[in-house]
């Protein structure tokens, strides 16, 4: 990953991570994302939960928080997730901002409570999970060890709604899903273009006109 320099902001909290993870214990993790390079943000970790590494990208949920809500984008406190081998965590995204409001990372803290729930399943308030406002269930939040890996996630989830195979898509089923990618944030990724374009087997230039198509209506 090439070296860039921390936005100072990014550089405080990193300054608090070893002291927070050492109080937290073994079952936590703490990751750092600096959210100016969404496809390889994680810029510090602390503990071992979900198995990511520095140079890792944001997660889906992360990424359509920034797409909907941008520099507004609330913290998120406590929704329930699970990594890819079943185990069971409280998770937490509590954003950084600049001295003029706008977001320059995110610190997220996962627990795994795993352990506590089948061993005695402790207190309603030790295994509780709290929505978000206006969120019918929990995000399904999912755990990608590069950015590739992050749009096949979000991709393969879209099409598991159409239930319809690519080459039985017609231009509707296609700008309809292209649209809801959008509304998801893929497209802010570097290189989507490209990628949906290879899984819908169609060109680059198709899926600039269906974006251009889909901003120009919502202008």
């Amino acid at each position: 990953m090439e070296e860039q320099e921390l936005h100072p902001s990014l550089q405080a909290a990193m300054q608090l991570m070893d002291g927070i993870s050492k109080m937290l214990g073994s079952r936590y993790e703490l990751i750092l994302h600096d959210l100016s390079r969404v496809e390889n943000s994680v810029v510090a970790v602390r503990g071992n939960i979900t198995d990511r590494q520095i140079g890792a990208p944001v997660t889906n949920y992360l990424l359509q928080l920034l797409k909907v809500y941008g520099d507004k984008a609330p913290d998120c406190i406590n929704y329930r997730s699970v990594t890819p081998d079943g185990r069971i965590l409280r998770s937490s995204t509590m954003f950084i901002r600049d001295g003029g409001g706008r977001i320059t990372g995110s610190l997220c803290v996962n627990q795994d409570l795993t352990d506590f729930m089948l061993a005695s399943r402790l207190s309603q308030e030790l295994t509780a999970f709290h929505s978000q406002p206006g969120e019918e269930k929990a995000p399904q939040e999912q755990f990608a060890r590069d950015i590739t890996e992050v749009m096949e996630i979000i991709i393969q989830a879209e099409l598991e709604q159409i239930q319809k195979p690519v080459a039985y898509m017609q231009k509707e089923d296609k700008l309809a899903l292209v649209k809801r990618l959008e509304d998801k944030g893929i497209f802010d990724v570097k290189g989507s273009v490209e990628y949906v374009a290879e899984r819908l087997a169609v060109t680059n230039f198709t899926i600039y006109n269906y974006l251009k198509e889909i901003r120009g209506a919502r202008r």
